[in-house]
C-alpha cells in the first residue's frame, strides 16, 4: 500500500486498541530502557547529519534535566563571548541556588554537559522532546502513535529513509522520558516510578505524588490541579477550613479545596441564610462572606442531576428568586424571557 484514501472496517477497528496501547506507552513507569535509546538515539542524529555527542548525562528527573539544560546553555553563551569568568560564576551559582540531593544531582549533570560544551564545537540551543509523552503526538501527524498504525496496521510502505527515521525516533520515544539533545551533549531522563490519574484520566492521588521520578521528585495534584505539599496534605485531609478555602487566589485549586470542604460546610459556618425559594432551587445569603461593596454575597443553589448533589452558583445580590437569578445568569431577559426549563441537565 503506497497511498491510503480511507480506512477498511477491519482497520477502523483497530483504532481504539492502538490508542491503548500507545497509552499504555505513553504511561509507563518502573525500568528506562536505556539499551534501547543508547541504540536508537546515534541513529536519529545520523538521520539529521549531526555528529553524535560523546557526552550521554542520565537524570532522575525532568527538574534536574531542565536546570542542567539551562545552565549549561547559559555557561556556553558565556564561552561563546569569550567570558570564561561569567561561564565559571554561572556553574558556580548551582553550588548554593540549588541543596540536596537534587542539587548533587543538577550539579554532575551540569558538568557532563559541560564537558561537551567546553569542547569548543558549534552549539544549538537544546530542543527538548517529551519521550514517552509524546507518543501521542506532541505534533500528531509525526507521533510513533500515528505513523506506525498506518505502517503497521494499514500496511504503507515508506520509503526507506523515511521508514528508518520514523522507526528510530518510535524506539527513542519508548524507551526513556525527556530528552535534550544538542550537539555537543545529550542529556535524557528516567521514566517516572509512578504515575496515578483518576477516573478521567487526570493526574490525582491523595496519597502522596500524583507523579514521581527515581530521585524523589514529583507533582501532588488532585484531578489534574497542581498543588504544593503542604497545601495538598491540608485539602486532602479535609483540613482545610471554609474561609482558607475561599480564599485561595489560585482558581483551579479554589475550585478543588471547595469541592473537599464541602459547599453545605461552608454555607453553614459562614452563616448562610435561605433568602428565597421556588420550584427551581433557593437563594441563600452568606453573611460573613462580603463582596466588593461590602454586601453578603448570595448563591443560587440547585440539585445537579449527575451526581445528585447540591450546587453553588454566586449570583447578583439584588435578585429575588431562584428564576430570576437563571433568567439573568444565561440573559434571557435580553428576549423577553424567563428561565423555565422542563428539566435540568
Amino acid at each position: 500500500m503506497k497511498k491510503i484514501i480511507k480506512l477498511t472496517p477491519e482497520q477502523e477497528a483497530m483504532l481504539p486498541i492502538w490508542r491503548n496501547k500507545w497509552i499504555e506507552v505513553g504511561l509507563s513507569t518502573g525500568e528506562t530502557d536505556w539499551d534501547t535509546f543508547d541504540r536508537y538515539m546515534p541513529i536519529c542524529y545520523k538521520k539529521a547529519k549531526t555528529l553524535y555527542p560523546k557526552n550521554i548525562v542520565r537524570v532522575s528527573s525532568p527538574l534536574v534535566g531542565g536546570l542542567a539544560a539551562s545552565i549549561s546553555e547559559e555557561i556556553w553563551r558565556s564561552i561563546k563571548n569569550n567570558n570564561r569568568k561569567v561561564a565559571g560564576a554561572v556553574r558556580d551559582a548551582v553550588e548554593g541556588a540549588v541543596g540536596g540531593a537534587v542539587g548533587g544531582a543538577v550539579r554532575g549533570a551540569v558538568r557532563g554537559a559541560v564537558e561537551g560544551v567546553v569542547r569548543g564545537a558549534k552549539l544549538q540551543w537544546h530542543y527538548w522532546l517529551g519521550g514517552q509523552f509524546w507518543v501521542g503526538g506532541y505534533y500528531w501527524w509525526s507521533s510513533p502513535s500515528f505513523v506506525s498504525f498506518f505502517t503497521e496496521v494499514c500496511k504503507l510502505k515508506l520509503p526507506k529513509d523515511i521508514s528508518e527515521r520514523a522507526k528510530a525516533y518510535q524506539k527513542v520515544c519508548e524507551s526513556v522520558n525527556y530528552i535534550w539533545p544538542n550537539s555537543n551533549f545529550i542529556i535524557v531522563c528516567a521514566r517516572p516510578k509512578r504515575i496515578l490519574r483518576d477516573e478521567n484520566g487526570q493526574l490525582h492521588s491523595e496519597t502522596g505524588k500524583a507523579i514521581e521520578y527515581p530521585d524523589g521528585w514529583g507533582l501532588y495534584m488532585i484531578h489534574g490541579i497542581r498543588f504544593e505539599q503542604e497545601l495538598w496534605e491540608k485539602v486532602v485531609q479535609k483540613r482545610l477550613t471554609s474561609q482558607e478555602a475561599l480564599n485561595l487566589k489560585n482558581t483551579e485549586q479554589r475550585q478543588i479545596a471547595i469541592r473537599y470542604v464541602g459547599w453545605d460546610k461552608i454555607i453553614r459556618e459562614l452563616g448562610g441564610r435561605i433568602k428565597s425559594k421556588d420550584e427551581y432551587g433557593e437563594l441563600v445569603e452568606v453573611e460573613k462572606l462580603l463582596d466588593p461593596q461590602n454586601k453578603p454575597r448570595v448563591f443560587y443553589k440547585a440539585i445537579d442531576p449527575s451526581e445528585n448533589a447540591p450546587v453553588y452558583l454566586e449570583t447578583w445580590p439584588d435578585v429575588k428568586t431562584p428564576q430570576e437569578a437563571m433568567t439573568r445568569a444565561y440573559r434571557l431577559q435580553m428576549f423577553n424571557l424567563s428561565y423555565k426549563p422542563d428539566s435540568r441537565t
